[in-house]
């Protein structure tokens, strides 16, 4: 293949004899490479044979960067294997380059394999994730018998002891099965609920000192990175290693390749840190798996709760997923047995912070209609008088959102369609291309009046302001700057949802404001992120024995209102999960998301229909319009099978993607297995 060719015959001619080596230069033993090109076409998604020329023959080792003619054009690759013999039955192409030492190890080269099988994608889109990108500086401070040395697999060094406050495990039920696996490196899956009270960094790094100071640990962002640095740098040294996305290049390859060799086991990172090439990881622990940052946005859009769950499937590694909910997905795995539901018992979850709702309001009460309920008013004016008090909302602005006063549909630009939101200079704009609408009307009814819909953080913090004018009102949101700690004194702090900053001494009080619309939001997910966003708010606040208090503002007698009272969310979430059972809904079934436009996505379905592997018996929901990204619009369309079924959905959906860009030249569709979002 590609454009310089060679036969294992000694008498193949030569084209180019200054640029070829010659056939009797070959490598002695195994002359042929398996080559896996980084080329993202899914119709080139399997390894390549090439000849190893005896001058690359010790530098072209499996794992190895290489540079390859592919296609008439030079491309880079990794070696995945060395052969005596080809089976490509044509010429082959030499080799080029060797690109730095060995950086893809097998089992990592396996899991991404296996990753690009179960979502439809390619082997070199999944490894651009799990392998940073090659800097030479960088690498000309390692050594090849570093890299020698980690594929003995030595074992590491034992750190110190995690300062976990003792007993703490006797207060979970199943903690004890699940510390006898760690500690014995067994291969184990648990669901952990975290009690609020607790501080899952701690948690984490026991785990992973009993693991013998090896293993990786999953973080959603950079802010929980941050805090699981500070403790993991203390008890770990050296032995740690931390990779996130947004280091700069070369702290990043850096960091990689002392983890490749073997300098530090435990690693601590945001997604891709899951493929972080850890000799015989004994633990994976993933942090609020439900946050949806753990999803990687480009294709194939991947998990790092359903890689580490890949990954567990061969060898004697423990997956542990906590959070202080629980998903709905790790609910599923509970419930088939496939993971162990470790959780606070009753006595523990008490002592979280008291839950404080309001009665069911009459039609005759004054106070339903209230943003903030008198009761909230009362929370607050007593929080204040002992510590920091946080207001959480669920929007960032004044008004970020406008209705018809008539009608109540919502406002939208008329050039595109976007949502209208009130600007600092007092103007009605659009939140997507900014244009001022100067004449706006209803499109169903033609009324030109606007209402409020909703009512963001800095309105808040006003009414705040005027009502405590002696307290300190801070703002914390996407628009006003993120705060990092709260120091712990008397303050308010107005927070968006997921940018609550940490207090010092914890928050005396919590008032979660527009529970109602959080949970009212139109998507499958919004009671299951409501619940992840409330819980995370709970473990910000003293617990019940230090006057801790949480308000909420939505239905107390919504079954997520009430989890949040017994401060049980692992029963909310098996009740949810009865519920997707019964509608044949994510996660108790396979979803295959196909967008784009109408007729890309009918001749798409129609590849599929005709594969001889189509199952009648899948459901197919739509299409419906999406919106994308600025003011793109789509349709979209699901696939739903049993879960027995995902492999031969991923295949045939990427036959069909094969199928199609052979035919139209590029993909006209965008798929996506299991995406976080359906609609």
């Amino acid at each position: 293949m590609g454009d310089q060719q060679l036969s294992l015959e000694p008498t193949a001619p030569l084209r180019r004899a200054k640029t070829v080596p010659a056939v009797e230069s070959l490598a002695q033993a195994d002359p042929v490479a398996l080559v896996a090109v980084d080329v993202t076409a899914a119709q080139v998604d399997r390894f390549f044979e090439y000849l190893v020329p005896s001058k690359l023959d010790e530098l072209a080792r499996v794992g190895c960067r290489v540079r390859v003619r592919f296609a008439g054009r030079l491309v880079n690759g990794f070696i995945r294997e060395r052969i005596a013999e080809p089976t490509h039955t044509g010429k082959l192409s030499v080799i080029k380059a060797v690109l730095g030492p060995s950086v893809l190890s097998p089992a990592i080269a396996d899991l991404s394999r296996a990753v690009a099988d179960r979502y439809a994608g390619t082997f070199a889109e999944v490894v651009r994730d799990a392998v940073p990108p090659r800097l030479k500086r960088v690498e000309a401070k390692f050594s090849e018998a570093d890299f020698v040395a980690s594929e003995q697999g030595e074992p590491a060094a034992p750190c110190r002891g995690v300062p976990v406050e003792p007993g703490i495990w006797a207060t979970y039920e199943g903690s004890s099965e699940l510390l006898g696996e760690v500690a014995d490196h067994q291969a184990s899956r648990a669901s952990l609920v975290v009690c609020p009270t607790d501080d899952p960094v701690l948690v984490a790094a026991d785990l992973i000192a009993r693991a013998g100071s090896s293993g990786i640990v999953i973080v959603p962002d950079g802010r929980d990175r941050a805090r699981f640095e500070k403790v993991f740098d203390e008890y770990f040294g050296d032995r740690l290693a931390v990779l996130s996305a947004n280091d700069k290049p070369a702290k990043r390859y850096r960091e990689f390749l002392r983890i490749r060799t073997g300098q530090a086991t435990v690693v601590l990172g945001t997604r891709n840190a899951v493929f972080a090439p850890v000799v015989d990881c004994p633990l994976i622990f993933v942090w609020d798996d439900s946050d949806d940052s753990l999803s990687e946005p480009r294709s194939p859009g991947w998990h790092a709760r359903e890689v580490a769950a890949l990954r567990t499937m061969t060898g004697r590694c423990t997956l542990v997923v906590a959070s202080h909910s629980r998903s709905v997905n790790m609910a599923r795995l509970v419930d088939t047995g496939w993971a162990r539901s470790v959780v606070p018992t009753r006595d523990h979850r008490r002592e979280a912070a008291k839950v404080i709702t309001r009665n069911a309001a009459s039609n005759e009460d004054p106070d339903r209609f209230a943003r903030i309920p008198h009761i909230a008013w009362q929370v607050i004016k007593t929080g204040i008088k002992s510590g920091p008090v946080l207001v959480q909302v669920a929007r960032s602005g004044y008004l970020p959102g406008f209705a018809c006063v008539e009608c109540r549909t919502p406002a939208q630009c008329p050039i595109c369609s976007g949502p209208l939101a009130l600007t600092k200079s007092d103007e009605v704009a659009c939140r997507w291309c900014a244009d001022v609408v100067q004449n706006w009307s209803c499109a169903e009814c033609g009324d030109r009046r606007m209402r409020a819909m909703s009512v963001g953080s800095q309105r808040t913090a006003e009414e705040l302001r005027r009502a405590f004018p002696a307290v300190e009102v801070l703002v914390s949101g996407s628009l006003d700057g993120i705060l990092d700690v709260v120091p712990d004194n008397p303050a308010i702090v107005v927070a968006t949802v997921g940018a609550e900053p940490v207090a010092v001494g914890g928050y005396q009080t919590a008032v979660l404001l527009d529970g109602g619309a959080l949970l009212a939001r139109s998507d499958l997910r919004s009671e299951e992120e409501t619940m992840r966003r409330w819980f995370n708010v709970a473990a910000l606040v003293k617990p019940a024995g230090a006057g801790g208090q949480l308000a909420v503002t939505a239905d107390p007698s919504h079954r997520a209102v009430q989890a949040l009272v017994r401060m049980n969310p692992a029963a909310w979430a098996r009740r949810e999960l009865q519920e997707r059972f019964d509608t044949g809904l994510p996660p108790t079934t396979r979803c295959a998301s196909i967008t784009g436009k109408v007729n890309d996505i009918n001749d798409f379905m129609e590849t599929c229909r005709s594969d001889h592997r189509w199952n009648p018996q899948w459901r197919c929901l739509g299409p419906v319009a999406v919106t994308l990204t600025g003011h793109a619009h789509a349709e979209r369309m699901l696939i739903l099978g049993p879960h027995r079924d995902g492999a031969l959905l991923a295949a045939l959906i990427k036959s069909a993607l094969v199928a199609g860009t052979a035919r139209t030249g590029a993909h006209a569709v965008r798929v996506r297995i299991d995406p976080v979002s359906l609609y």
